[in-house]
């Protein structure tokens, strides 16, 4: 507000009161519900955009986001890229602590200690056998490794690759922050985002996923202002 810069929340399919009744806090149940995250985010906040331009005649916009959009009911740092990329005119683009894809933090950083990877195991037995259940006995009788599953996820994920989508139309004023020390979405992935979108700025703080954001709240705002001048 002291920058004159207004804000529209989107609260998260799924988080919040989106949260469905079996979910226990931001921990999602199915993969799918991941990819339907996703889908449902993107297109949510590309028809907000497009309302907030041609119905209620706002100038110089952007979208941001926080990482995966997994600690606050807001519109995840890789959606923001995804909709900055897919947005017609030129938007500020200012994905915060976000990887460049969602392989990134579960198959590399500390999401794959959460994820339930005998389940999918089983599942992905299931599959193979095509019967409705099987025990942890039967899935490993089947021969599939962890490690294949981990696999699978890694290629179905490979959807949410934000360096496959278009350069978004004003890359200037797209602007990465990282932190130095996070341990969910490591240097190298803020970097491939950096790169696929030549003119983008890489900005670091230091700091974890969530201690950076706590300690260092001016950094991030001041990359909204900036980014949004740069239109």
């Amino acid at each position: 507000l002291k920058n004159n810069i207004a804000t529209m929340v989107l609260e998260s399919p799924y988080y919040g009161q989106r949260r469905p009744s079996m979910q226990r806090g931001a921990k999602l149940q199915c993969v799918s519900d991941l990819l339907l995250l996703g889908k449902a985010t993107i297109d949510e906040a590309r028809s907000l955009l497009y309302w907030l331009q041609n119905e209620a005649g706002y100038g110089k916009m952007g979208i941001c986001g926080l990482s995966m959009g997994f600690f606050a009911d807001d519109t995840g740092g890789v959606h923001a890229a995804m909709v900055g990329a897919l947005h017609p005119t030129p938007i500020a683009t200012l994905p915060f602590l976000a990887p460049h894809s969602a392989v990134v933090p579960f198959c590399e950083g500390v999401y794959k200690y959460a994820t339930a990877w005998d389940v999918l195991r089983e599942d992905a037995a299931a599959l193979i056998q095509d019967v409705t259940s099987l025990t942890e006995d039967a899935a490993q009788k089947t021969g599939i490794t962890i490690e294949q599953v981990r696999d699978r996820l890694r290629s179905v994920l490979s959807l949410t690759d934000v360096t496959r989508f278009p350069v978004p139309k004003n890359p200037q004023a797209v602007i990465f922050v990282g932190a130095t020390d996070d341990g969910y979405i490591p240097r190298h992935s803020v970097m491939e985002l950096q790169k696929a979108w030549p003119g983008s700025e890489v900005r670091w703080v230091t700091g974890g996923h969530v201690s950076s954001f706590i300690l260092h709240n001016d950094a991030f705002r001041k990359a909204i202002v900036d980014a949004l001048d740069r239109l």
